[in-house]
């Protein structure tokens, strides 16, 4: 099984939805490293989720502008890190991880790639404030992953008509240990599958 587009998983806090997103071959999953933030992973967790996982690569997602990345990386060994401040894309591109940089603000998303000399990964772009004519030309120069603005039904034609890189979903808490309801990320996933028979 494969997808048929990059697909990033956010905010992943959970055994189930670890391991469901590596099943169904996800490229990224993203956990939130700062214990300032309401959806921690703390660093002994997150060895015990990443070693049940094989094949996915692990994103440490900061959202605060002051943590302090080097710091915080000495306890997660992740393949990439997402920062969501302009400052900060330096210091995060010194550590010789993959950088992601996340916003909802195109002009932003554009000085980003721009600053880092073209090296980021991706940028994470949230649509809810963006015409979609603004992001398909940004996305001709600027690799864009879209966490948002798309449905199990309509997700393959904006991929194509937007000229994506990818798109992003988000994790969510488990209804119980170890029970979790799939529905909204398996609609969108099953829809990106790539027929095995084709």
């Amino acid at each position: 099984m494969a997808l048929k587009t990059f697909v990033k998983v956010s905010g992943v806090n959970n055994l189930s939805d670890a391991r469901y997103c590596a099943g169904m071959e996800v490229n990224h999953i993203g956990f939130n490293i700062e214990s300032s933030h309401p959806n921690y992973t703390s660093p002994q967790d997150y060895k015990e989720l990443s070693e049940w996982l094989s094949g996915v690569e692990f994103v440490g997602e900061i959202t605060s502008t002051n943590s302090d990345i080097l710091a915080l990386l000495a306890d997660y060994d992740v393949h990439a890190i997402q920062v969501e401040d302009l400052a900060q894309v330096d210091t995060a591109l010194t550590t010789g991880k993959e950088v992601i940089f996340a916003t909802d603000d195109l002009d932003t998303a554009e000085k980003a790639w721009s600053a880092s000399g073209e090296k980021l990964k991706y940028v994470l772009f949230d649509s809810s404030k963006t015409e979609l004519d603004a992001i398909a030309t940004a996305a001709l120069s600027t690799p864009i992953v879209l966490a948002g603005g798309f449905t199990d039904e309509d997700v393959e034609g904006k991929i194509d008509s937007l000229n994506l890189f990818g798109i992003a979903m988000k994790g969510g808490d488990e209804i119980r240990p170890g029970y979790k309801d799939f529905d909204a990320l398996a609609d969108i996933l099953e829809a990106l599958e790539i027929d095995d028979l084709a």
